[in-house]
């Protein structure tokens, strides 16, 4: 029975040696975990200080340290700017991103180059014609007859009628002129007498069409005269009964006349 006892002793022992060493081991761990923290705490502190007051440069070397500023947002409200953000950049404005302006580029040209018209205006011999017939070209009606007379110091050298045709190219080259005139003061292409169906409005309102003689110079070197008047290149001007047309400084002289008959 002492036997017993004294077994039971030691066990009782051995477990309050035990349960100590446990607690003095917790404790050393707590210890060293507040330990830790406290390190942490005085580092982040002092990290906090560092990065708010900038260790000055020492005074022997004569360095002083700039003033702080306020930048970015902080400078807009100080200044009592109420933009607090900037203005947008405008993508399309080489200027506001920086970037170089493009070079000049030969912007695309849709005008008309004349190279069809050239091509439908050549003849059979290659001459490209100046002068093409407008829409409202129309061949006369028989009656009545307009005629050309054709004058030369005082005396009708000729006579021809214009009905024959809508379109008459007057000009020194008689291998596309209709009416050739060999003076060297006239062009090659220098005028032409158009035929044209024209709508009028008569002095009581009333529309009356009429197929119309015209005039058009070729814009020549010497121009053409209706009268008095020198016609203005490239323009159709009316030509009635009893006028007289030069062409340069040709003294021949041209009479158109109706023949009613």
């Amino acid at each position: 029975m002492d036997r017993d006892y004294g077994r039971d002793r030691k066990k009782r022992e051995h477990r309050d040696r035990s349960r100590d060493r446990r607690r003095h081991s917790s404790k050393g761990r707590e210890s060293d975990r507040s330990k830790e923290k406290a390190g942490r705490r005085r580092h982040n502190s002092s990290d906090r200080s560092s990065l708010a007051k900038p260790t000055p440069a020492p005074a022997s070397r004569g360095y002083s340290p700039p003033p702080l500023t306020p930048s970015g947002a902080a400078a807009r409200l100080a200044s009592g700017s109420t933009n607090a953000l900037p203005p947008p950049r405008n993508l399309n404005d080489p200027s506001s991103t920086g970037a170089e302006p493009p070079g000049d580029k030969e912007r695309p040209n849709f005008s008309s180059t004349g190279l069809l018209a050239a091509a439908a205006n050549t003849t059979a011999t290659g001459a490209v014609l100046k002068y093409h017939e407008p829409y409202d070209a129309r061949l006369p009606a028989p009656t009545p007859t307009y005629k050309l007379f054709i004058f030369k110091d005082g005396a009708i050298v000729d006579t021809i009628e214009l009905n024959a045709r809508s379109c008459w190219l007057i000009g020194r080259d008689r291998a596309i002129a209709d009416l050739p005139i060999d003076h060297p003061s006239c062009s090659k292409q220098h005028a032409v007498l158009q035929f044209r169906h024209v709508v009028k409005t008569d002095e009581f309102g009333e529309k009356k069409a009429k197929v119309r003689l015209y005039l058009c110079d070729l814009e020549s070197a010497n121009g053409t005269m209706l009268g008095d008047i020198e016609v203005e290149g490239g323009r159709f001007v009316e030509c009635r009964e009893g006028d007289l047309i030069r062409f340069g400084t040709s003294t021949r002289e041209y009479v158109v006349m109706l023949d009613r008959g």
